[in-house]
């Protein structure tokens, strides 16, 4: 686990396969304990990824969420607190090379959701929990993630929060009920950014995700994001406007 979160090394990869279908039918089975036999590579709670534009499916980005608390005893070095990684696949698709790109510390982000800015630019999304939510007093935010960037080199500036979450009134009164005792209560008490979608309205092949480059707020390029949990807005980001006020 140290070495999957150490920048610099560079590990081969294979894709196994651990259940078809088509030969082993439709029986439920635990992925779990079926990836662990095969010999699949473990990653500390992975959630989502995108390919990066332009790379014509050959780069994809992922994150791991990580614990979720600050007392992990994984801590950073072994991704205690979440990391962003990088696949970079060959022309067989089957085969590849897997780097570490960047390490979360006991300070945000706690990386979720995940979506391109641009072809060299990257959007990673918090979703702490209530837990970490209090531990650390702050709610989720957005971050801006240079890919041409050394997140290795300590004097790499940091990622740039971009967008930060609060609580709509829904969402506050799920913090409280939350605390409640014997309650059975689920939801969390927070606006959880998700759905963040950078489009041009291409609903053709040509439209799938990681084909364009992103062009924000230009050539009909639009940007929706939700704020998950609470009254569930989905809301429109819009390019300041050029106008004298009086």
């Amino acid at each position: 686990m140290k070495d999957l979160h150490t920048y610099g090394l560079v590990f081969q990869t294979n894709w196994i396969t651990i259940h078809d279908t088509d030969t082993q039918g439709n029986v439920p089975f635990s992925a779990n304990a079926l990836a662990k036999a095969a010999g699949g590579t473990p990653f500390k709670r992975p959630e989502n990824g995108q390919f990066r534009p332009g790379s014509h499916f050959q780069e994809f980005f992922f994150d791991e969420t990580g614990d979720t608390n600050s007392l992990t005893e994984a801590g950073a070095d072994f991704g205690g607190f979440g990391a962003i990684q990088k696949l970079t696949l060959k022309s067989n698709a089957d085969q590849g090379a897997l780097t570490f790109f960047s390490r979360a510390t006991s300070s945000p982000p706690v990386l979720d959701n995940v979506a391109f800015w641009s072809k060299d630019e990257i959007v990673f999304f918090d979703d702490a929990g209530d837990g970490l939510h209090g531990q650390r007093n702050l709610l989720d935010s957005a971050f801006l993630f240079d890919l041409r960037a050394n997140c290795g080199d300590p004097n790499t500036p940091p990622p740039l929060r971009m967008l930060a979450q609060g609580r709509d009134t829904a969402a506050t009164l799920d913090s409280g009920l939350g605390s409640m005792p014997g309650r059975g209560f689920q939801n969390e008490g927070d606006n959880e950014i998700t759905g963040w979608h950078l489009f041009d309205g291409d609903p053709t092949t040509n439209g799938l995700l990681g084909v364009k480059n992103p062009n924000p707020f230009n050539s009909g390029w639009r940007l929706f994001y939700r704020g998950q949990h609470g009254d569930n807005v989905t809301w429109e980001i819009l390019p300041n406007s050029s106008r004298d006020d009086d």
